[in-house]
């Protein structure tokens, strides 16, 4: 079972490291820029609770904030490998 699922993570790897160049750029940068949009989110949800007075609009933002980082996160990492996947098919 163990090697089983080595065996699957080591073809993966494989994969992904015979990506294109510009798909791994946009799946580089797009994981930098979910990971700011979600730090920004979550300081903003922490600044929210203990050193200001709680404001639910400001609640608000920094939880769309934070969804938003994920769904850029799954953009860039599908985008990037339907690119590399049109790109070499083409």
């Amino acid at each position: 079972m163990q090697s089983n699922l080595a065996k699957k993570i080591e073809k993966m790897l494989s994969a992904f490291s015979k990506i294109d160049k510009f798909p791994k750029a946009i799946i580089k940068h797009g994981s930098r820029i979910s990971l700011l949009l979600l730090a920004v989110g979550t300081f903003m949800v922490v600044y929210n609770h203990t050193a200001i007075n709680y404001d639910p609009h400001l609640e608000f933002i920094a939880q769309c904030l934070v969804k938003t980082s994920f769904t850029v996160l799954a953009e860039a990492i599908i985008g990037g490998l339907v690119m590399d996947f049109v790109f070499k098919k083409g």
